[in-house]
């Protein structure tokens, strides 16, 4: 039967509402085919769980809510004038968040992007919509200025040292077409708290892990009062070692201060552990040609113009 499938489309499910699209992708677990239409597919659980610490519908009632954010930021009267078409989805791992902005996108305006290449061959293979492309740390995404209405980077931006996290964040905001919209997590300074109460004895191996670099704490809690930033190197396998990969806890501060030099404002930020692991948050980048316009209209009214 999957072979007859049709390949799931945008026109397919555009008007679709959102909880009832959510519901849909969740049952393809199980369902892959759904009114003739073939959904994407899923890696092991094994390896659901090693990139998002779950699997399966539970690994999608999250990312659902994630989706629920960004539709939600999505009603912004700057982002519908935005010039960009595309979508990105930044570190897209085995494409848990990319496949539910089908909804909102043509396929050919699709794009994940990821460090790990063995999951960007996966992504390719998996009846995920878009196109998938391998990239490297310190090096400039192969797109142009302002290509994307809409990036998304969920649980990436956890991870980066400062430098990478600087760096990422400037490069994500030259893609981003002006009036568009970066929505992404990161994780609260209450992050460190969580460390602190973590134990070796958990049967969670991430908790246990975690665990040894609790004697790091003052030094955490110090880099997080001065710089807004503060990073734990504990990296996390292959292609993220521990100076490009590891844990990250930063103020809603310092995101703002990093976002003004690159057209960006923070309209959203949420933390809220009852709806979200970490604190998730939305840049717009500012509309050029609305601040000229007042400029202009201030000149005149001053009869500066």
């Amino acid at each position: 039967m999957t072979d007859a499938a049709i390949r799931l489309a945008h026109e397919d499910i555009k008007g679709v509402e959102t909880d009832d699209w959510i519901a849909r992708l969740k049952r393809s677990v199980a369902e892959r085919v759904q009114d003739g239409r073939l959904f994407p597919d899923f890696p092991s659980a094994e390896i659901q769980r090693q990139f998002v610490g779950s699997a399966y519908e539970d690994a999608l009632d999250e990312a659902g809510r994630f989706y629920r954010f960004a539709q939600e930021s999505m009603g912004d009267r700057g982002y519908k004038r935005s010039s960009g078409k595309g979508y990105l989805d930044f570190g897209c791992g085995w494409g848990r968040i990319g496949r539910f902005f089908l909804r909102d996108f043509q396929t050919q305006d699709m794009v994940g992007v990821d460090i790990d290449p063995d999951m960007v061959a996966f992504c390719a293979g998996a009846n995920l919509p878009g196109r998938f492309e391998t990239i490297a740390n310190g090096q400039p995404l192969p797109f142009e200025d302002g290509a994307f209405r809409l990036v998304t980077a969920y649980s990436v931006f956890t991870h980066l040292p400062p430098h990478l996290f600087r760096a990422w964040l400037a490069e994500l905001m030259r893609v981003l077409a002006p009036g568009g919209l970066l929505v992404f997590t990161v994780e609260p300074p209450r992050f460190l708290d969580f460390l602190e109460a973590t134990d070796a004895t958990s049967p969670n191996a991430w908790l246990a892990a975690l665990s040894v670099y609790k004697d790091r704490l003052p030094q955490l809690r110090a880099d997080l009062a001065q710089e807004g930033i503060a990073y734990l190197p504990s990296g996390g396998g292959a292609y993220r070692e521990s100076d490009v990969y590891g844990e990250t806890a930063v103020t809603a501060k310092f995101v703002a201060k990093e976002a003004a030099p690159h057209g960006g404002e923070v309209v959203r930020y949420i933390d809220d552990p009852a709806q979200f692991w970490q604190a998730a948050v939305v840049i717009r980048k500012r509309l050029p040609e609305r601040s000229g316009f007042v400029a202009r209209l201030l000149g005149r009214l001053t009869g500066k113009a």
